[in-house]
């Protein structure tokens, strides 16, 4: 990409305001925008993990308890010439059961934290944002299109081997940012994650880390503080979207 004067530029790493990007600024930044309008997000927020939630205790309990969750026993003899009865599930059974559930509640999770992310970049533009505005302002079928390849190949890397799916998970965090605000297909918003995170490993990697633990400590505050740690994570995730693509950040 070339600037008006033809001058090569790299926009990762390179913010809109030319100050260098920090996931320390990001949390701050994150609790500021809160701060200013506790109740923006909050309501959404509310509704959102509510549903996820939901969804999570039945895809575990139903659907993959259902599916995956019955023991079998396998009777054998041993070396002495005694019975012995050894009953639980197969390795491959509790991976693939893992997996099922990782990739749906993923499909869940990506379509229903569209809204949200959309709700962070309308804050952070100076505009105003309820539950009512949850599904507007993108195009919810690219939505729906990249929820389902993220969370097919989830699915898969869990079944392979957990850390692929983490790393997966990880590469195409950002991708509904890229489909909300910029307005890109599915296929074009998951490439562009993928070669923002990979570009900026470092930053992004720390931002994760600082966001599980005000989550964390969300948790640990009586389960009540998610309902801020959580709205801080997603303007913070907002904010690194948009400073490590270059883009205008709001004050």
């Amino acid at each position: 990409m070339s600037d008006v004067s033809g001058t090569p530029s790299d926009p990762y790493g390179q913010p809109a305001d030319g100050t260098p990007y920090r996931a320390t600024e990001a949390i701050s930044y994150g609790w500021r925008k809160f701060k200013a309008r506790p109740s923006t997000l909050l309501v959404p927020m509310i509704v959102v993990l509510v549903v996820l939630i939901a969804a999570d205790l039945l895809i575990q309990f139903v659907i993959v308890g259902g599916l995956f969750g019955s023991k079998s026993c396998d009777t054998a003899v041993n070396t002495a010439g005694q019975p012995t009865v050894d009953c639980g599930q197969s390795f491959w059974r509790q991976l693939l059961g893992a997996g099922l559930g990782a990739a749906l509640i993923s499909l869940v999770a990506q379509i229903m934290l569209a809204g949200i992310y959309r709700g962070a970049l309308r804050v952070i533009d100076g505009e105003g944002f309820s539950l009512g505005q949850l599904f507007e302002g993108y195009n919810k079928m690219q939505v729906v299109f990249a929820a389902i390849f993220i969370a097919v190949a989830t699915g898969i890397a869990t079944i392979l081997c957990f850390l692929p799916g983490v790393l997966i998970a990880f590469l195409t965090s950002y991708t509904l940012f890229f489909i909300v605000d910029q307005q890109l297909e599915a296929a074009e918003a998951i490439a562009a994650s993928v070669k923002m995170v990979w570009h900026n490993f470092g930053h992004t990697l720390l931002f994760l880390i600082l966001a599980f633990i005000c989550v964390a400590l969300g948790f640990i505050a009586l389960v009540v503080g998610l309902l801020v740690a959580v709205p801080v994570v997603v303007f913070g995730a907002a904010y690194t979207y948009r400073k490590l693509e270059g883009l205008p950040v709001g004050a």
